[in-house]
């Protein structure tokens, strides 16, 4: 161990492979911690974070936004995961990378290896993006005695933690919802748990000249993994009806997983092959919206409200089922729209609309970019996610919830 492990463990009275307390929280008292002002002098960590497979998903994006949210606040980051299609969208946006295997364990050397990787490292926290059990954040934050942040993103069960976990220092969740879920059903300590609005860094103002052009034919891009309930149907029995009112706009599937042969197969036994193009890898994924001049996203994937924001930071107009943040991220008519899951008619509506009306397409992605950079701010979640890790590593209550940075 170096001399600042070394120092820190002694400091925090933590050893290194000795198991953390994680009931060292002293509490404040709720009505002391409703709001937390996060201050630009939040101090910085050194974060090792945690991400699954970097597929073309919400929670790949997200780790994206924290990572480089973090390291534009000044933070180093090293990032801990497999590899992935997105991987090479990631190279430069941490300080350094270990490696997982794709698929089992890690095995005794590539352990010892990560181990090792993490004392140089030195990290003050460890940060996991999803309550994912087939990542080493628990073995490793135990083995270093290093506190442990976890992301929350949805309500599913296989997106929460086990009731009354002990595990993790801190959860952050993404949304009022999740946080009341965290609370009341999972039995997590107030003082542990926390909201920080996601980010999403301003990527592609919305091209007037290209959005206004005539000649071109409109894309509406569906994205999302490809797993059972994921609404493509809904995209598929939409295309049909844009179809038979005779728009002429094509349409287009991408992501991949264990339904993509089947979702292959539904668009061609409808005859929508040559109106509906399926993709199921791509050799570009930093420019995933580029060939979309509008985005559906259903709101049933996983970390759904980071497709919305990227999509929306790519100054694309998106339409959002109903679900999860999609109500907070998305004032319906104004910087965006939402349909009920599963409507093919209601969704084939809000397709027209924007197909045939370019000036609003304009209007929706312009206020749905500025609104990326007025509520959505890195900096925003940078100092959220110092102030956590400082309280954390103080053992101090966690606020509530932030307010946005007042400059």
């Amino acid at each position: 161990m170096s001399e600042r492990a070394k120092t820190a463990a002694k400091e925090t009275g933590r050893e290194r492979g000795t198991k953390r307390d994680t009931s060292r929280i002293k509490s404040r008292g709720e009505s002391q911690r409703d709001t937390g002002r996060i201050m630009a002098d939040a101090p910085r960590h050194r974060v090792a974070v945690f991400a699954p497979r970097l597929e073309l998903d919400g929670i790949t994006m997200y780790a994206r936004s924290l990572i480089s949210a973090l390291r534009a606040g000044g933070s180093p980051v090293m990032l801990v995961s497999p590899g992935g299609p997105l991987a090479e969208t990631l190279i430069g946006t941490w300080d350094e990378w270990f490696e997982l295997p794709e698929t089992g364990g890690l095995g005794f050397f590539r352990r010892r290896r990560l181990r090792e990787a993490l004392l140089e490292f030195e990290p003050d926290i460890l940060h996991a993006v999803c309550a994912d059990d087939s990542l080493p954040a628990v073995a490793m934050a135990d083995f270093l005695g290093t506190p442990l942040a976890l992301s929350i993103h949805g309500l599913k069960p296989e997106e929460l933690p086990a009731v009354g976990d002990k595990r993790y220092d801190a959860f952050i969740a993404s949304d009022q919802s999740v946080r009341e879920k965290l609370l009341n059903e999972c039995r997590i300590e107030r003082d542990r748990a926390t909201l920080i609005r996601a980010s999403a860094f301003p990527e592609r103002k919305p091209d007037k000249r290209y959005i206004l052009d005539s000649r071109r034919r409109q894309v509406v891009g569906w994205v999302s993994p490809l797993t059972e309930g994921c609404g493509h149907r809904a995209l598929i029995d939409a295309a049909i009806k844009v179809q038979a009112r005779g728009v002429d706009c094509m349409f287009s599937i991408l992501g991949a997983g264990p339904l993509a042969p089947e979702v292959r197969d539904e668009v061609d036994n409808r005859g929508m092959l040559p109106r509906i193009v399926v993709v199921q890898g791509l050799f570009d994924y930093g420019r995933i919206w580029d060939p979309f001049d509008v985005a559906v996203i259903d709101s049933r994937q996983k970390a759904s409200a980071l497709m919305v924001l990227n999509a929306m930071a790519n100054g694309r107009p998106v339409i959002a089922t109903e679900g999860g943040a999609v109500f907070d991220l998305i004032q319906d008519g104004v910087d965006g729209l939402i349909v009920p899951r599963d409507d093919a008619d209601a969704l084939a509506e809000r397709v027209l609309m924007l197909v045939q009306n370019p000036d609003e397409r304009l209007r929706m992605a312009e206020a749905a970019f500025k609104k990326i950079g007025d509520f959505y701010r890195p900096a925003d979640m940078a100092y959220a996610l110092n102030t956590v890790y400082h309280a954390t590593l103080e053992g101090d209550a966690l606020p509530k919830t932030f307010e946005k940075v007042r400059k």
